[in-house]
């Protein structure tokens, strides 16, 4: 596999959860031997946002955080911010017929516009997914 779009919930995965999710584990391990993780430009702040909420929440020290900022730095020398912007029609109307949120409606498009696999950990948008025949990591 060369590419494959990363959601959100899937980069957490490995950042916040532990243990770490198997699907989320997958991902990385994807990552590692090469595949390009592909992303919508709210990847990083939703990732940033998910971290500023861990620490306020006090799963993660100010330390942690600051460290995980500077990875997510590193992190994008390996993904590719799919810079497109899609028209707000077609978000909302994904959203609508697949009943996902705006945020889970762009990663559904992405793949779908880029016919790629998806690695998700979020039930609605792998269920959406299926439902479009998208094949998932």
């Amino acid at each position: 596999m060369k590419a494959f779009v990363l959601d959100a919930s899937a980069g957490l995965g490995w950042i916040l959860d532990r243990p770490v999710p198997a699907r989320a584990a997958h991902a990385r391990t994807l990552i590692a031997a090469g595949a390009t993780p592909v992303i919508p430009t709210l990847w990083l702040q939703e990732v940033s946002n998910a971290i500023v909420i861990a620490e306020r929440r006090g799963r993660l020290t100010a330390a942690q955080v600051r460290a995980l900022a500077a990875d997510l730095e590193d992190f994008l020398q390996v993904v590719e911010v799919d810079s497109l912007r899609v028209r707000p029609t077609i978000l909302v109307e994904t959203a609508q017929r697949t009943l996902l949120s705006v945020y889970d409606a762009t990663y559904l498009e992405l793949a779908s516009r880029r016919r790629l696999p998806l690695a998700t950990l979020d039930n609605k948008l792998q269920e959406a997914a299926q439902r479009a025949g998208l094949m998932l990591i």
